[in-house]
């Protein structure tokens, strides 16, 4: 029995999730990245997908060309020298912006793409005719390492909006421009309908033709996504070229939702601040839940994990996660003795004796990292990461906005440089600090007052240099004797003129 939809009505959780996935016009989870949380250093460190690049995919490529010249008519390019001049210039242009994006990047985070660079040289290698292509993302198969929080401030303070007047403006002038048309020209355009569906001839053709959508996507896409390090890593992917102007406002509410959503996140977990009397009492993980039940949220998260065995890369140094050195090194060195019992062994599972040997020296490491595809996962996996190992925000004193503390120094001012600033806020807030200390020492401007005097006098040879040295020692121990009160600021005055009440020439 058929079901009619047209009267249903969206319940809070519904709208919720809406808002957080793509739709018609826009998919958001299409890279597959992985993540892994050291709770130990309370380090993040992720491996971005590398799928998405002309060298990975050339072979894929290839056969499509092949399986759209078997089903179409296709026509290969003859481009003129004034056409191959100006595409050699893109090639150039898109070059130096992948170099400009990813500098950028480089000066915000730990970024490795060595990897990925000695994959590309080595198809460089293979393919010597072949001119070096752009990346699609300047962080394909780069591994990034971040503290625990640094992703989500990342994305909460960076700028979309103006990213997104930017990206939107030329797809608008465009679709103005053909609704003028069908305006003034109503007898062309009428009859037509909606194209056919697509046909998708083998699971290769599907890959490349999700590919080639992603390529068109960037084209718009760039200015957004490289405003922050999680829109880089899960890019989205428009569905046709027809739905840029609508993907590209999914796209920016869907961010600015996510945006929304987490600075309250982080003022209802972590601020306390906020609304002290009613959940100060409370641990994050606590209030987070609470925020949840509020906002019709339900009270669960998932996480998809994936589980390996490595010989070579431990993430920690007890069992089943690593071995300490004065524990690896025994292991690896000891020669197994072999028994009777081992050859029975190898001989049940089929095993050359020698191989089982290598299998039974080194050790195998657990490790579990968690995959990823869109912002959205990746931003709740490092909050609930967070929750789990009691990792908490803090707000700046100065900006306002929250920060989280490296290391063991407890401040309340982060290190972030405000717009309009040229220093960070630790660094005014120092400077601030000590003009205060002046204003409210009466010692100080004496001392600084007198410091100018005698050490002008030095410049001109009227006080030793080693008499100097050992006056501004003295003059500083009075200065303090002064500030706390054990002398008066007249006499720390006397006392100053009294140093050195002639004015000689030193010899």
């Amino acid at each position: 029995m058929k079901k009619d939809y047209s009267e249903y009505s969206l319940d809070e959780i519904e709208k919720y999730r809406l808002r957080r996935q793509g739709n018609q016009h826009v998919r958001f989870d299409y890279f597959s990245n992985s993540v892994y949380f050291n709770s130990e250093s309370k380090s993040i460190s992720i491996t971005v997908d590398s799928f998405n690049e002309f060298i990975i995919i050339k072979e894929d490529l290839d056969e499509f060309d092949k399986i759209e010249a078997q089903h179409r008519t296709v026509h290969e390019d003859v481009l003129s020298p004034e056409e191959e001049a100006e595409r050699e210039e893109f090639r150039i242009n898109d070059l130096e912006k992948n170099k400009e994006n990813f500098e950028k990047l480089c000066l915000k985070y730990d970024i490795d793409r060595s990897s990925f660079n000695e994959r590309a040289e080595e198809f460089y290698d293979d393919y010597p005719d072949q001119k070096k292509a752009p990346l699609n993302n300047v962080l394909s198969g780069a591994r990034i390492s971040l503290s625990y929080g640094e992703g989500i401030l990342d994305f909460v303070y960076s700028d979309f909006k103006t990213a997104f007047k930017e990206a939107i403006a030329f797809p608008l002038t465009i679709q103005e421009l053909g609704k003028k048309l069908k305006e003034e020209q109503p007898e062309k355009y009428m009859g037509q309908h909606e194209s056919e569906p697509e046909k998708i001839y083998n699971r290769t053709y599907e890959l490349v033709t999700e590919y080639l959508r992603y390529t068109s996507t960037v084209v718009h896409t760039e200015e957004i996504i490289y405003k922050s390090l999680y829109t880089a890593i899960c890019p989205p992917v428009f569905s046709y070229d027809r739905d840029t102007v609508d993907g590209l406002k999914w796209y920016y509410n869907y961010l600015i939702t996510l945006q929304k959503e987490y600075s309250a996140l982080i003022e209802f977990c972590f601020d306390k601040e906020f609304f002290p009397d009613v959940l100060g009492h409370m641990h994050p993980s606590e209030r987070y839940n609470l925020y949840r039940d509020l906002h019709d949220q339900p009270a669960f998260s998932r996480r998809n994990e994936t589980m390996f065995y490595s010989t070579r890369m431990m993430s920690g140094d007890k069992m089943p996660y690593g071995l300490r050195k004065d524990e690896l090194l025994p292991r690896l060195t000891k020669a197994v003795k072999l028994t009777e019992q081992h050859r029975e062994f190898a001989e049940h599972y089929k095993v050359e004796i020698k191989k089982l040997e290598a299998k039974l020296t080194f050790p195998r490491f657990l490790h579990v990292s968690y995959d990823f595809g869109s912002v959205a996962e990746i931003l709740e996996l490092e909050l609930t990461k967070m929750l789990e190992q009691n990792v908490h925000f803090r707000k700046c004193k100065r900006c306002k906005k929250y920060f989280i503390m490296k290391g063991n120094y407890d401040t309340n001012y982060c290190d972030r440089i405000a717009q309009g600033e040229t220093r960070n806020c630790q660094d005014i807030a120092a400077q601030e600090n000590y003009k205060r200390k002046i204003a409210d020492n009466a010692a100080i401007p004496i001392y600084s007052k007198y410091y100018k005097r005698y050490a002008a006098r030095v410049r001109v040879n009227q006080i030793k240099e080693s008499d100097f040295k050992q006056w501004k020692y003295k003059a500083m121990t009075k200065r303090d004797e002064c500030s706390d009160g054990k002398i008066t600021t007249d006499e720390y005055i006397q006392w100053m003129e009294e140093c050195f009440p002639n004015r000689t020439v030193a010899k």
